[in-house]
């Protein structure tokens, strides 16, 4: 997925991050930077701040829990690197390679708790204290969202599942982490109640096909600086897996079935021969049309929210080009 984040938007959080982790920086700091650093596209803080433009906020008061939902979808990251035994992030070695598992573990962890740090400073930064209260509450219901996702993904592997399941697992699992950041925003800018829903829907609704968009990289060439085959190795019933194998014979079924259940063959071997499936089936262009239809249902759920260029801009990102 391209950068989202406007060139303002993306410096005031970066000169955040630079000031808070200098170069130089030790211990589980240094962990927490090399995660941070060099920065990825910025798609969290933008929909924080751009969602709290929306529903009338303002930008400075904001910036500390821009910098939080960066920390906590790091973090989530680093945690997902580690369950899915994937070497790379962002074009550079995930920090498990670099630091051992133990310890980006633990950098995992403080990133989070960084987060809840970095979001209760809106309180000085003039957020009223009733907000800032209910702002923890969403980023603690957000871990558990993300926590609830990954032990079902983990649970769901090597074997087909219905595509019900599936959808209710990526719902949490990236739409989770996008709910963070429009709610935060929200949240904190006072929203109502119909507003704080709208942009809620729309984050769910987004984070659907985007997490589509990011199982469809296994089978149609795309790469976003991590391995194109973790899910191949991790046996993950994506959603180009699991509309192949409806549509397709019982023989061809099976065949699928049985190559998530392999654990032994090379991994080229079953990435071909489940790339020439998903693709004999349509299911690289069905999921892809699944994507789209998410996205549009996205954007329309951002009905209620006043005219504004910040909603605007919020639409602009589920035009199917900019979600690919």
């Amino acid at each position: 997925m391209p950068q989202v984040a406007d060139p303002d938007i993306a410096g005031l959080v970066r000169s955040e991050v630079e000031n808070r982790w200098p170069d130089g920086v030790s211990d589980l700091d240094e962990i927490a930077r090399y995660g941070l650093v060099p920065f990825g596209k910025m798609m969290g803080p933008w929909l924080l701040v751009r969602s709290s433009l929306a529903v009338g906020g303002e930008l400075e008061p904001v910036l500390p829990a821009a910098v939080a939902v960066e920390c906590v979808q790091v973090g989530a990251m680093m945690h997902d690197d580690i369950i899915d035994d994937d070497p790379q992030r962002r074009s550079k070695p995930a920090a498990y390679s670099v630091f051992g598992r133990s310890a980006a573990t633990v950098g995992g962890d403080g990133l989070f708790f960084h987060g809840f740090a970095a979001l209760s400073e809106c309180q000085e930064a003039g957020v009223p204290a009733t907000r800032v209260s209910r702002a923890l509450g969403v980023l603690a219901h957000t871990g558990l969202r993300i926590g609830n996702a990954a032990l079902k993904e983990v649970r769901m592997s090597h074997r087909i599942c219905s595509t019900a399941a599936y959808f209710d697992m990526i719902r949490d699992k990236s739409g989770a982490l996008l709910w963070m950041a429009c709610g935060l925003g929200a949240t904190l800018s006072g929203a109502d109640q119909r507003h704080a829903e709208a942009l809620g829907e729309y984050s769910d609704l987004l984070g659907i096909g985007y997490q589509i968009r990011d199982d469809l990289m296994a089978y149609d060439g795309t790469r976003a600086g991590k391995p194109n085959v973790s899910d191949i190795r991790n046996s993950r019933p994506t959603l180009p897996v699991l509309l192949a194998h409806r549509d397709a014979s019982p023989e061809h079924q099976h065949r699928i079935e049985r190559i998530l259940a392999d654990t032994t063959s090379p991994i080229a071997d079953r990435r071909e021969a489940m790339t020439e499936l998903v693709h004999e089936y349509g299911a690289v262009r069905s999921a892809r049309e699944t994507s789209h239809d998410y996205a549009r249902l996205a954007a329309k759920a951002l009905d209620p929210l006043p005219p504004s260029e910040h909603k605007n801009a919020l639409i602009d990102l589920t035009v199917p080009g900019n979600l690919a």
